[in-house]
C-alpha cells in the first residue's frame, strides 16, 4: 500500500526516453537529483511517522481480506518515504491512463494509507468513525503525511523541479555532440579527482 503526490509535466517523459538513449549517465544523474531536491521534504513525512502506534487499537493484529496483515503497528518498522523518477509509458489499465506522472514522492507501508488517509472518504461503521476520531484528535485530518510535507516545500519543490526540467531539455537539444562533450568532461574530472588522490598519498 502506498499514498504518492506525483507530478505530470507534459512531453518530460519522452524527452527523459531520449535522454536514455544518447546519455545514460545524464540520465541517471536526473534521478539523483530529484532525490536531492526531494531530501527535506523526505525528511519532513518521515517525521510525521510515529514510531509507536498513534492509537491504542493500532497495538492489535489486523488481517484484511484474510490475507493482508497490516496491523499491529510494530510489524510496520520498515514504513518509508520514497522520492523518485519514473520513466514507465503511460498504458490503459482497468479503463484508466496509468504512469502518466514522471516525478513522485511516496508513503509506503502496509498502514500508509490507513494512518494517513483515513477520514478522508467515507466512514461506514461506528468503529472506523472511532479510528478517524482518535487519529484526527492526535494528528489533524488527513493527510497526516504525506501532503503536509510536500506543503511545507512546495515552492522549493517547485523551483528546482522547473531547473531540473529545463536541464533534461537543454540535454536533450544538444543531442550527441552534448552528450560526447559531457563524457570527455566527466572522463577529465575521473583523471583529475585520481591524480589528486595520487598526490595526497
Amino acid at each position: 500500500m502506498a499514498v504518492s503526490v506525483d507530478m505530470e509535466i507534459v512531453g518530460i517523459k519522452e524527452a527523459l526516453a531520449e535522454l536514455n538513449k544518447i546519455d545514460k549517465v545524464a540520465r541517471r544523474e536526473i534521478t539523483k537529483d530529484f532525490k536531492r531536491i526531494m531530501y527535506q521534504t523526505e525528511q519532513d513525512a518521515q517525521s510525521r511517522i510515529p514510531l509507536g502506534a498513534p492509537i491504542k487499537g493500532f497495538n492489535r493484529a489486523w488481517t484484511i481480506r484474510g490475507k493482508y496483515r497490516i496491523l499491529p503497528w510494530e510489524m510496520n518498522v520498515n514504513d518509508t518515504i520514497i522520492s523518485g523518477v519514473s520513466g514507465k509509458r503511460p498504458k490503459m489499465f482497468g479503463g484508466y491512463l496509468q504512469n502518466l506522472a514522471t516525478f513522485f514522492i511516496k508513503y509506503k507501508g502496509p498502514t500508509s494509507i490507513l494512518f494517513d488517509m483515513s477520514g478522508k472518504g467515507p466512514v461506514p461503521t461506528p468503529q472506523g468513525k472511532n479510528m478517524v476520531q482518535g487519529l484526527t484528535d492526535k494528528y489533524g485530518a488527513p493527510s497526516r503525511v504525506l501532503w503536509p510535507a510536500v506543503e511545507a516545500n512546495k515552492d522549493d519543490i517547485e523551483y528546482r523541479t522547473k531547473q531540473l526540467v529545463e536541464r533534461v531539455m537543454e540535454y536533450v537539444n544538444e543531442g550527441i555532440k552534448g552528450a560526447t562533450e559531457r563524457a570527455a568532461q566527466r572522463s577529465a574530472q575521473k583523471a583529475a579527482n585520481k591524480a589528486a588522490m595520487k598526490k595526497a598519498a
